[in-house]
Order: C-alpha cells, then structure tokens, then sequence
C-alpha cells in the first residue's frame, strides 16, 4: 500500500464564522497534509440551466487516521475535491477510502 500512496494532498476542514448580518460564513482551513492515491471513478454529464456540466468523481486512498473531518476537502494541486464519504473498508485501521467529487471553479 505504501508504494501506491505516492500524491501529496492538502485537507481542509470547514470553520463557521458569523457575519454582520445574523448569519454564517463557511471559511475553508487548513487541517494537514496526507499522502494518497487517486483513481478516476466515474464521469457523468448532466445539464444545467440550459449548459452542459461534466461531474467527475475520484475515490482516494489515504493512511487511516481517527481525526477525519466528517466534512472535508482535499487540494491536489490547483483542483479541488469535496469528499462525499469516508469509510475504513476492512476495518482494520490501516486506511481510508474517499469517494470525491471535482468541484468547478
């Protein structure tokens, strides 16, 4: 597994801060870094509002760690990817996969 893991990625966690108006705002910082590895899962095409939107999801395999924030985001050099589940699939505490998703900037 360790020779697999072999891209450097960013974490970040959501932090709520609240506005002047009553509300919250979502600032993305900075958690830690982990090594991984990406493999393409799918790619869909939807439209939106009359234009086509291309949806590319990754599933990342990274070293188990119990301080995962239930909701993250991960930089892999200029792109960012949510992460829409976490999950240990043996349960042997060894490692996490990720299901993600590209986000469109």
């Amino acid at each position: 597994m360790i020779g697999h893991l072999r891209t450097r990625l960013g974490v970040y966690k959501p932090q709520l801060t609240s506005d002047d108006f009553g509300g919250h705002v979502t600032q993305w910082v900075w958690h830690r870094k982990v090594w991984g590895h990406i493999a393409p899962r799918s790619l869909s095409e939807t439209r939106e509002n009359g234009r086509l939107s291309v949806i590319q999801t990754y599933r990342v395999t990274t070293r188990f760690y119990d301080d995962f924030p239930e909701r993250a985001r991960l930089m892999w050099g200029s792109r960012i990817l949510r992460v829409i589940s976490a999950s240990d699939p043996d349960n042997r505490r060894e490692r996490l996969h990720l299901i993600c998703e590209e986000e469109q900037q």
